[in-house]
């Protein structure tokens, strides 16, 4: 090997290209007895003024995964565990493919990046978060999965007048070499319409939009659940005239108040309760809500029209659709128990 490489050194003196050197290389010592790019730095070490003895080795690199090696990986990853492949192999002299097979397949390893949660949350909150779901899955199981038609959940959003449109949305059909659309940043505006919407795994029950200027507090909310209970009698007669139904909705101060605590009693409203920091375990937040405002992206919307919008949106959302996501809520649950009440992922 070292012939070739004093042949190639050489060749480079004379001021050789490196495909010519390549060539001539492959015609005098058979096929392929050097690599164009250890060619390409034995030319580079001669052109620099090199000699013979800084060809001799050309990227010394560690091609076994020898138990040193694992040893030395698994250390550097556990000092750092943002390091890169890259970086790893370079201080340890190996190349990027044994590296990436020590992380994969002798430590187990996959590199994964930070996930955004509503909370960071505390041992108490994810017991409550687990006594919850416990609550919920044992009653489907008691009862069955499709008593999931007897649970009507409610929440609340806030949507921007107008929202830029999605990377996703923008996307368009264009000619091949030919530069992608432009457009310029644009943000949600600062103006937001509150909507309450209540619903069931058929579809939409009742939505309400909260008028410019009004809060929401527990005479309003009382006032939306009588408009809501007069709706439901419209739309769910067979499951109003039930006494085994259930409503769904998170424990907010607006919803615990005593006038609306009060108004429950005497309408003989059984309430699942829902614990805070959890929108992963929501239906509004993981399905409903998600899936109406990127539709909704793009428009220019204004109170008088908003209703329309929004309804027109609903629209499109499938029976099957909602039944889904019910089912997926029982899942999702589930998976909490699993994890002692940690976040669940998408699904």
């Amino acid at each position: 090997m070292t012939r070739v490489r004093n042949f190639v050194a050489d060749l480079a003196r004379t001021g050789k290209s490196v495909s010519a050197i390549k060539k001539m290389v492959n015609s005098a010592y058979g096929d392929k007895p050097l690599s164009l790019s250890q060619i390409y730095h034995i030319v580079k070490v001669v052109k620099a003024g090199g000699n013979a003895e800084d060809q001799r080795r050309f990227n010394p690199k560690k091609t076994t995964r020898t138990a040193d090696l694992v040893a030395s990986v698994s250390a550097a990853v556990g000092e750092n565990r943002r390091l890169c492949v890259q970086t790893i192999a370079k201080d340890l002299s190996a190349s990027k493919d044994t590296i990436h097979r020590i992380l994969v397949d002798n430590l187990g390893l996959a590199k994964k990046s930070a996930r955004w949660v509503p909370k960071l949350l505390t041992p108490e909150q994810k017991e409550r978060r687990v006594v919850t779901s416990t609550t919920l899955v044992c009653l489907i199981q008691n009862k069955g999965l499709s008593f999931l038609g007897n649970i009507v959940t409610m929440d609340e959003t806030l949507v921007s007048l107008h929202t830029p449109e999605t990377k996703k949305q923008s996307m368009q059909w264009i000619k091949k070499g030919q530069p992608g659309p432009l457009k310029a940043r644009v943000h949600a505006t600062r103006e937001k319409i509150m909507v309450l919407a209540f619903f069931d795994r058929n579809g939409v029950i009742y939505t309400n939009v909260v008028p410019k200027g009004r809060t929401v507090n527990a005479e309003y909310m009382v006032q939306t659940l009588k408009k809501f209970v007069k709706r439901f009698r419209q739309k769910r007669p067979a499951l109003a005239a039930q006494e085994d139904w259930f409503l769904h909705w998170d424990n907010a101060p607006v919803h615990t108040a005593k006038a609306v605590r009060d108004y429950l009693d005497e309408k003989a409203i059984k309430v699942l309760v829902h614990p805070p920091y959890s929108p992963d375990l929501v239906p509004a937040d993981f399905f409903l809500f998600p899936k109406i405002k990127e539709e909704l992206a793009g428009r220019t919307l204004s109170r008088a029209t908003f209703m329309n919008q929004w309804s027109g949106v609903v629209s499109t959302i499938t029976k099957d659709d909602f039944a889904t996501a019910f089912r997926r809520w029982i899942e999702r649950c589930e998976k909490c128990i699993q994890i002692n009440g940690d976040y669940v992922e998408k699904s």
